[in-house]
């Protein structure tokens, strides 16, 4: 990758290291397999956006009023070509376009071209504004007649603008989306280290394990209503698992079901220790345990010495610093019936907690501990923030 790329993506103000869809993101996460792409909980790859025209042939340059540089006659043949749809009425373009023009400027081998919409004008008085100090202005292209919107942003359904279509040397479709998730993937296709079907492969995983978390969450549903038994909901759980055997979410989501639906505590604990074994330096996975064993509603049996010896490796793990994690503690020491133990620890947790609606449940949970409105060993309601959306 250039280097002038590379401070692109590093200094733009609104390019965030956006994960790509299917790319792990947790720790609890597996380093992709595509079983899960391939399984029955994969959907119609004619249904998801993202792989619309994805290694399809784009059409060929056509239409248009160049404003800035030379006329587009052909693809690129050295290497990809990277086209930005804008418009002069959308805030925060500018910036990207002046960074754009600098890299189409310095870097070999990558086309840069940005289409616009929008009045002449508006469009001239955007590229002679851009920011910085000695901005230069992008190859451009009034698209005047809609021609190049047809072309792309239609058929690739982009509803939000800037976007950004790359295009590789063979004239063939390898990314698009919204400007504001794209720059890993822009960083991989100018280091030509991006493949059109690996990008498909962890897009239909990522698909396809949205659609096992609805399924699993659906059972728990149909188990409560008695259309479906706990054991059916334990074999799902299971078959996730060994579709996706390293993601620790998963047997998570075994040990729950073991605990509450399935009302099987003595298996459901055995479970939970091969779990804190094969994740054993996983803060994540290890703080669920603990917090769900103290923290869901029926559970006939709640095995508090387990979930504190969870809790104190979740914590050590992250040096007693992490929030939610003490959070966890202290709602362990307070389901133990120890009032001031668990104060402390909540104490330590608002402390560190964000000032976001992301801590407002570490500070409801002190409140709860501290307004004599609940017993020890009593639990407190659940919560959610009034300031979430």
């Amino acid at each position: 990758m250039s280097s002038v790329f590379g401070s692109f993506l590093v200094s733009s103000p609104i390019f965030g290291q956006t994960v790509i869809p299917g790319q792990p993101a947790q720790p609890s996460a597996a380093p992709s397999s595509h079983q899960m792409a391939s399984s029955r909980f994969a959907p119609d790859p004619e249904t998801i956006r993202e792989l619309r025209m994805i290694g399809e042939p784009v059409p060929p340059p056509s239409g248009g009023t160049m404003i800035k540089g030379e006329p587009i006659t052909e693809w690129n043949s050295e290497g990809p070509t990277i086209l930005i749809f804008w418009s002069p009425f959308v805030g925060g373009t500018d910036t990207h376009l002046a960074q754009l023009g600098e890299i189409g400027a310095k870097s070999e081998g990558i086309q840069t071209i940005s289409i616009a919409s929008g009045p002449r004008s508006r469009v001239e008085r955007t590229l002679d504004n851009l920011p910085g100090r000695t901005p230069i202005a992008p190859r451009t292209l009034l698209d005047e007649t809609g021609s190049w919107q047809k072309a792309f942003v239609e058929p690739l359904g982009l509803t939000t603008l800037p976007a950004v279509v790359a295009i590789d040397k063979h004239g063939e479709v390898v990314y698009h989306g919204p400007m504001n998730t794209a720059s890993m993937a822009l960083a991989r296709i100018t280091s030509n280290n991006w493949s059109s079907d690996g990008y498909r492969d962890s897009v239909m995983e990522y698909m396809s394990r949205q659609q096992a978390s609805i399924a699993l969450n659906e059972i728990r549903g149909r188990v409560r209503r008695g259309q479906a038994t706990a054991d059916q909901a334990v074999s799902l759980a299971e078959e996730l698992i060994e579709l996706d055997a390293q993601n620790g979410g998963r047997q998570v989501s075994k040990f729950d079901i073991l605990l509450t639906i399935a009302d099987r505590p003595d298996d459901a604990y055995a479970y939970g220790r091969e779990i804190a074994t094969r994740f054993s330096n996983n803060y994540l996975v290890l703080n669920d345990l603990a917090w769900n064993i103290v923290s869901l509603p029926d559970v006939s049996r709640r095995d508090l010495d387990f979930a504190l010896e969870m809790s104190r490796r979740a914590n050590a793990i992250q040096g007693y610093t992490d929030y939610s994690v003490l959070d966890t503690m202290g709602r362990i020491w307070w389901m133990r019936g120890d009032a001031d133990e668990a104060i402390r620890w909540q104490m330590m947790a608002v402390a560190r907690a964000f000032g976001t609606w992301h801590g407002d449940s570490t500070r409801a949970n002190l409140d709860a501990y501290t307004n004599g409105y609940l017993k020890p060993g009593e639990m407190p309601p659940p919560y959610r923030s009034p300031r979430r959306q």
